[in-house]
């Protein structure tokens, strides 16, 4: 992985339907990975079950948080060609990251990620809840 790739900063209002695209990327391989481990852990029973939980959480912490904090793009992104950044152009932290994706059960009310995508739509620099709390945009990369 190419870490940090350059920003093209200003199209953040460019890529709303690229981020839609990478989200979903990034549901569907998070999906076939749970599935996988929840199939595994059923077979190995209520021990399984609770590893499955624990690898599901780890998983879904390196995934997002630590992928977006290190490089600035999980898959989903990097396959759109965008890149997550701090609000002046430069990278995005670990700290950033956990702030912009914990605040994802914000952004998703009152379902199916409606407040996101309205405040993606109407803010100026297309920003959801948690880009605002993690002062982050997301843009296109160079």
């Amino acid at each position: 992985m190419e870490k940090h790739p350059a920003p093209r900063l200003g199209t953040s209002g460019d890529v709303i339907a690229k981020r839609l695209i990478a989200f979903v990327i990034d549901s569907i391989i998070l999906g076939v990975i749970y599935s996988v481990l929840f199939a595994v852990g059923t077979l190995l029973g209520d021990i399984g079950f609770l590893l499955f939980g624990l690898i599901s959480f780890v998983i879904s912490i390196v995934y997002v948080f630590l992928l977006e904090g290190l490089y600035g793009y999980t898959p989903g992104k990097a396959a759109m060609g965008l890149v997550v950044v701090k609000s002046d152009g430069s990278n995005c932290t670990i700290g950033a990251s956990i702030l912009r994706n914990l605040l994802l059960l914000i952004d998703q009310l009152p379902f199916a990620y409606v407040l996101g995508i309205i405040l993606i739509v109407v803010t100026e620099n297309n920003q959801r809840v948690g880009d605002f709390v993690g002062d982050t945009i997301v843009v296109e990369q160079q």
